[in-house]
């Protein structure tokens, strides 16, 4: 990230900034992997929000996206994605009035199921409106979270099958539980993934010609996938920006990270420590991990504490004084970027664009 960019738009403290020449650069990163792999590529936008971006990585070659509530599908349609994944449950019958009206709309959505209840629902709202919607069964592999046990799998296909206007058209199986910083722990992870839905995948192929889809993966785990020939779809998120967790991951460099928080100094005792005018109301304290704190000359120094409009930094740089800012690179980019309802892209000599986070928030 180009810090001295981050650092030099001019508007008050705290803001979200976007490097968004290094940006454009992730986006092709991933997308030229899944063009080796020959994959299908749709990633997932609860990263950044932003239509502008998901139309990016569209045009960089990606079929459309995840999103993980509905008030965020109908943002990225809004925002002109038309093939959308609704890659979470839902059983509520307003919320299935909504996808059906989305698909009635001319939206291309398809969504995640594991219970009958909800698929029934779905088919509810779908056949008022007339529309037949995309179904994709969860499989849990081991996040034990939302999904299907694989051992159920066929059973629930069957009867998925009785339930009018949806149509099944393969398995989704994310696997949010890898993200060990050891690359050779996570291949291990995502080969024991692998024999769970490889065996499934070919079974239902068999016994319905509808079954084309088989979406997996995240940041983490899709490089891996991607060279395994039954995948058709992966869908990673946090690649559009990457993080610190990211970095520790080996999956990036610290400069390939591409979205901050800046502050400002806005107090300071000597020698002893400088404290920002932000704290984890600007940027997420995930997992309990400190983000790293920087400016154009590198590491301003180590965070030593924070609370909810202060980041407390034991300096390491001469010339630090009230007023110098400081750019902060979050451990986790998903859950800061939802704390923003604008953020400013800068690219190279180019003025900063203020932009709306347009699915920031979206909860429902």
């Amino acid at each position: 990230m180009d810090a001295k960019g981050a650092l030099s738009i001019n508007f008050e403290t705290p803001y979200m900034a976007v490097d968004l020449s290094q940006t454009r650069k992730n986006i092709q990163k991933f997308q030229d992997m899944a063009n080796r792999g020959n994959k299908i590529l749709r990633p997932h936008s609860k990263t950044h929000k932003i239509p502008f971006l998901a139309r990016l990585q569209v045009d960089a070659g990606a079929v459309g996206v995840c999103v993980q509530k509905v008030a965020e599908a109908e943002v990225m349609y809004t925002g002109g994605v038309s093939d959308i994944l609704l890659s979470n449950e839902i059983v509520d019958t307003r919320k299935c009035d909504r996808v059906a009206r989305l698909s009635a709309s001319g939206c291309r959505i398809s969504v995640a199921v594991d219970s009958l209840e909800g698929a029934s629902t779905l088919s509810e709202s779908a056949a008022y409106l007339r529309q037949v919607i995309p179904v994709l069964i969860d499989v849990n592999v081991g996040m034990d979270r939302c999904g299907v046990d694989p051992d159920e799998v066929l059973e629930f296909h069957s009867q998925l099958k009785a339930i009018p206007n949806i149509r099944v058209e393969g398995i989704m199986a994310y696997d949010g539980q890898v993200h060990s910083s050891n690359p050779l722990e996570r291949e291990e992870m995502v080969n024991f993934e692998r024999k769970l839905v490889q065996e499934l995948f070919d079974k239902l192929k068999k016994i319905d010609s509808n079954i084309k889809v088989l979406t997996v993966g995240g940041t983490p785990s899709s490089g891996i996938w991607s060279h395994f020939e039954e995948v058709t779809e992966i869908q990673p998120g946090t690649y559009v920006f990457y993080d610190i967790h990211s970095k520790e991951m080996g999956l990036c460099s610290m400069d390939e990270i591409s979205m901050g928080i800046v502050g400002q100094v806005m107090s300071m005792k000597d020698d002893e420590r400088i404290v920002l005018d932000s704290g984890y109301k600007s940027i997420s304290l995930d997992q309990g991990v400190y983000p790293v704190a920087l400016n154009e000359k590198g590491i301003v120094g180590k965070v030593q504490a924070m609370s909810e409009e202060h980041t407390v930094i034991k300096p390491e740089q001469e010339g630090l004084g009230l007023g110098s800012k400081v750019l902060l690179l979050p451990y986790h980019s998903c859950t800061t970027t939802d704390l923003w309802d604008y953020a400013w892209l800068y690219e190279d000599n180019e003025l900063p664009v203020r932009t709306k986070i347009m699915g920031r928030g979206k909860r429902e």
